[in-house]
């Protein structure tokens, strides 16, 4: 699984690419405005929430944004994508 500086880095490609702020782009993928902030500050975070993390990141990755080879890419979840700003 990740770890926070993996799932950093992600927020941040992805707040790019969107034209975010990693601090929304958090927001949406954990349903806390404040998530961002701590994994920053190298607050840790359980290996499940960092599965659904990661797993709504590839889910809603933007089109023409590169998925860091260096890190494993979840399959898409079966079933709908969630709608952006849900949590699973």
């Amino acid at each position: 699984m990740s770890d926070v500086s993996q799932i950093v880095r992600l927020l941040r490609i992805i707040a790019s690419a969107r034209g975010q702020q990693p601090s929304t782009v958090g927001r949406l993928a954990a349903g806390d405005g404040r998530f961002y902030a701590r994994l920053a500050a190298g607050h840790d975070i359980t290996s499940r929430r960092a599965a659904r993390v990661v797993q709504w990141l590839s889910d809603h990755w933007p089109d023409g944004a590169d998925w860091p080879a260096d890190i494993p890419r979840p399959a898409p979840a079966t079933g709908e994508v969630a709608a952006p700003g849900s949590v699973r």
